[in-house]
């Protein structure tokens, strides 16, 4: 079941149901899922991702992955490393701590560098990212959920007025995001037919990889077609 779980691929508008149900308090944090949204969304807003999704409201989406990479960093035990924007190389525990930079996150058992997430420090919750600087000048670049339960418990017991304007706010996105991944999936599923028909028709082996490539990476964010 979870070899299972790992495979399964979340499109955009189960991504932005999940991190809804993260927020509402509804659903807990989840390691396979939580990675897998962040995966699904930097593919949709990557340079070379499929036209489509320029129609994607980047800052809005971008709110999505920043609180489920806080979610991850938060919850789960990894391996972190720090980044300084002035340079690839990084920073040493007992250096001081950069003032703009990224934090390179390992969850446990992940050791290949394409399986680490990353974000700007500037993205990440100030509460959380306190947590990292503690731990860091401690000479640690591991973390266990323990280390934010105060963070955690911050979010479940949140002031009344902020708490009010904040999922008052939240319930805006997901309403804004919804509607966008909706219309957006429509488009989607019809360019993929129309791939689909063009692939069969095709002679040439090279451009029939190439539409199928572009069908696989449509059913990576939007999912495959009801009408399949």
């Amino acid at each position: 079941m979870a070899s299972l779980e790992r495979r399964r691929k979340l499109t955009l508008d189960e991504v932005n149901i999940y991190w809804h149900k993260l927020k509402e308090g509804t659903e807990r944090a989840n390691l396979h899922k939580l990675c897998n949204a962040i995966r699904t969304i930097d593919l949709a807003l990557a340079e070379d991702s499929p036209a489509l999704c320029r129609r994607l409201t980047a800052k809005g989406w971008s709110r999505i992955r920043d609180d489920c990479f806080d979610y991850l960093i938060s919850s789960f035990p990894g391996h972190f490393i720090i980044y300084d924007d002035e340079s690839k190389t990084p920073v040493e525990p007992g250096v001081d701590w950069p003032e703009s930079g990224t934090l390179e996150f390992y969850p446990e058992g992940v050791k290949r560098r394409e399986d680490a997430y990353q974000s700007q420090l500037e993205r990440i919750h100030k509460d959380v990212v306190v947590r990292y600087r503690w731990c860091f000048a401690e000479g640690r670049q591991n973390t266990t959920p323990q280390d934010f339960a105060a963070f955690r418990d911050g979010l479940e017991q949140p002031n009344t007025e902020e708490a009010e304007n904040a999922r008052n706010l939240m319930e805006q996105l997901y309403e804004a995001c919804a509607e966008e991944a909706v219309k957006l999936k429509k488009i989607a599923h019809r360019q993929w037919w129309q791939l689909h028909y063009e692939a069969d028709a095709c002679a040439d082996r090279r451009h029939k990889n190439a539409l199928r490539q572009q069908m696989i990476n449509l059913e990576l964010l939007w999912g495959k077609s009801t009408a399949q």
